[in-house]
């Protein structure tokens, strides 16, 4: 099968825990592009925060944030696609986060809102990379409606408390678990598998065509929808058992793996990781 729209995440599946891209990952990924196959991010973090790595990998295609809720052009930034949730779910989401004493962060204009903050600046810089504003009153103080809430505390409060926010909200959100620490709602609907299957859709790509990467239970619907969908040996149990094929690991430049055997081996592939690894310091050229 040839494939023409390669998915990823960027946690933990295309970047380290120092947030940084392999070079091996980098050179596999110019090589796909230089073929003419499409590569797309998609991820929980909103769009502003994903910029830096859409350019440092110069991906032309839009990208999807905020857990598919949202599709960005990134060479015009116009959005493309885009859902939300009412206000009207703001107040109640708030009050319960309150009673489970737990803080609530709620996405909208690409800011993000909290009323109570658990943990240092550089925490939510690391993970959101977004304006921030401590309020008084989630209820009152968004300017439009939200694209999502996120919940933030211990992985045993989430695994207690994700029981309750489902039968409290999952009638009118999507309830996902995108990391031990965070437990996420969005517009019913929402998810990165709809949203590629939108993308696809607009590239006049197949279903058949696509390739998806991820390593957390939020990119199972990417995972199941895609033609082959990949999870990373870091990645969750469902996300593993959800997916065709498990990769090595993020320290383990899985991705890299993965594109030369199922995008660059018919073309050369192991030659093309030779040259890579020619390539690097102490390597003769």
């Amino acid at each position: 099968m040839t494939y023409k729209l390669i998915a990823l995440d960027l946690d933990g599946t295309i970047l380290r825990d120092d947030l940084t891209i392999s070079p091996r990952v980098s050179y596999a990924l110019e090589q796909v592009m230089a073929q003419g196959i499409d590569v797309t991010l998609a991820s929980g973090r909103g769009y502003p925060a994903m910029v830096r790595w859409a350019q440092e990998l110069h991906i032309s295609v839009p990208v999807i944030s905020y857990q598919g809720a949202v599709i960005t052009d990134p060479l015009r930034h116009e959005c493309l696609y885009q859902r939300t949730f009412s206000l009207n779910l703001v107040a109640e989401l708030a009050e319960f986060a309150r009673q489970a004493d737990l803080s609530l962060t709620i996405y909208a204009q690409n800011h993000i809102y909290v009323e109570r903050k658990r943990h240092p600046d550089a925490f939510y810089n690391k993970w959101f990379g977004l304006p921030f504003h401590t309020v008084s009153d989630l209820s009152k103080a968004l300017p439009a409606e939200p694209t999502k809430f996120m919940l933030i505390g211990s992985e045993e409060e989430l695994d207690a408390i994700g029981p309750e926010v489902e039968r409290r909200f999952g009638e009118r959100l999507q309830i996902v678990r995108s990391h031990r620490l965070f437990l996420e709602g969005l517009p019913l609907g929402v998810s990165k598998g709809s949203a590629l299957a939108w993308l696809a859709e607009w590239l006049h790509i197949s279903r058949e065509e696509t390739l998806a990467i991820g390593d957390e239970d939020n990119d199972v619907s990417m995972i199941t929808w895609a033609g082959l969908g990949v999870a990373m040996g870091n990645a969750s149990a469902e996300a593993k058992a959800a997916a065709d094929y498990v990769a090595p690991s993020v320290e383990d430049d899985g991705v890299a793996e993965v594109l030369e055997r199922f995008c660059l081996e018919e073309n050369g592939g192991a030659s093309r990781q030779a040259r890579f690894h020619a390539r690097l310091p102490g390597n003769p050229a």
